[in-house]
């Protein structure tokens, strides 16, 4: 069962997220990525990132100037996989705004919980009910 203190260091770690891609701070990865990080881009027809240096590289000369993570929901699994649901908002350089949805898997490893896996959707502000 997650006690108090995992939450808050894994919705710290989902804050440094933000911290490390908008300043390209990339020399504090570790704070953030599990060493076999994957991030998911399935949702958009592309293929997966795999591990820091190519999500690096896919978002080199990229500029959000700010990235926003909200509504963070924290499950643990009857199979023992903590999946984290949150909300994202970013404003790119190059587009309008952008929202959606962040599903996670964080594992701890013996540096503390990190991000495993990260899949993101993009909420299209076109829908109307």
């Amino acid at each position: 069962m997650l006690s108090a203190a995992d939450r808050v260091e894994i919705e710290q770690v989902i804050a440094t997220y933000g911290h490390v891609v908008d300043d390209n701070a990339w020399d504090r990865a570790h704070l953030v990525f599990a060493d076999d990080f994957v991030f998911d881009f399935s949702e958009f027809g592309r293929p997966n990132l795999n591990g820091v240096g190519e999500l690096r590289a896919a978002l080199h000369g990229r500029k959000v100037y700010s990235h926003h993570s909200t509504n963070i929901v924290i499950n643990e699994g009857e199979d023992g996989i903590v999946r984290v649901r949150s909300k994202f908002i970013g404003f790119p350089v190059e587009g309008a705004p952008i929202s959606g949805d962040y599903r996670d898997e964080f594992r701890h490893t013996p540096a503390g919980w990190r991000l495993a896996r990260r899949r993101s959707s993009v909420r299209d502000p076109r829908f109307d009910l």
